[in-house]
């Protein structure tokens, strides 16, 4: 996520004496400070209001029963049955009593499956899938959702449109080359930790196929014009490309991004 640019503080009190021909100038002066003083004010109140709201999400958040009506909703949305939902539902509160999984506890889960990988790299991808409202921590609705994308009941078209937001980093909507080439090698040095092949003489050719692979998708289904990707266009060159349709989507053999939380999940 684009950060702010720091407003300027540097409004110190010129100590030095003032002859009548720089009054005017110092009145300008004046006029731009309180200009700039109520920008300041404006963008302190949108602080506020934004740490207010992610405040109001975490307390809302907190609740530890779920309706008839959000029960419903998660059947609509997920491939789980009721017995499955109240199933994850508990034992997502056994590890996150507060009702929402942090950035932190989601890493952590990840680590706990490859301790001598870059677990944590590959993670943060993940977790920007999971985290739909963009509040930094994961509710149980997201938390399900995101495990029903990556169960193997999904289908492939499915899982590869929900794979697309872990690829778009920056959240625009556009896949660049450069964060398609960054996140599948986070996927792919994942993987082979998993299957530990990290000392394994050819770890390095998996990477140039996927990277290549990738690579052609832009070339053949990309927009040439500004070289960036669509979901659509996402989707329809991974369907294309055997290799990574059985990369990216849960349900191939020797995925990756199968759902990791068949073990208790990780709290901090």
């Amino acid at each position: 996520m684009a950060q702010r640019s720091p407003v300027n503080l540097n409004l110190d009190p010129m100590s030095r004496s003032q002859s009548s021909a720089s009054i005017k100038s110092n009145l300008t002066v004046d006029s731009t400070r309180s200009s700039t003083s109520s920008q300041r004010r404006r963008g302190l109140l949108g602080k506020i209001g934004t740490g207010v709201q992610s405040i109001f999400r975490r307390f809302r958040r907190a609740r530890t029963t779920l309706t008839e009506m959000e029960i419903q909703i998660l059947l609509t949305m997920t491939n789980f049955t009721r017995e499955e939902v109240l199933q994850w539902h508990e034992k997502f509160l056994t590890d996150c009593p507060h009702g929402y999984m942090t950035r932190k506890q989601f890493i952590a889960n990840y680590k706990s499956l490859c301790p001598k990988g870059d677990a944590e790299r590959f993670a943060r991808h993940v977790f920007r899938a999971f985290d739909l409202d963009k509040s930094n921590t994961v509710d149980f609705h997201e938390f399900l959702v995101g495990l029903s994308m990556t169960s193997t009941t999904s289908s492939i078209r499915d899982k590869l449109q929900w794979t697309f937001h872990v690829f778009d980093i920056d959240g625009n909507g556009l896949l660049t080359r450069r964060e398609c080439l960054e996140v599948i090698e986070s996927i792919v040095r994942f993987n082979q930790s998993l299957q530990g092949d990290t000392l394994h003489p050819n770890m390095e050719q998996p990477m140039i196929l996927a990277k290549r692979s990738m690579m052609n998708i832009f070339d053949n289904v990309g927009d040439a014009q500004n070289d960036k990707l669509t979901m659509s266009q996402f989707v329809e060159g991974c369907l294309k490309d055997e290799f990574i349709s059985k990369l990216l989507a849960p349900g191939a053999t020797n995925t990756t991004l199968v759902n990791t939380y068949d073990t208790p999940l990780t709290s901090s």
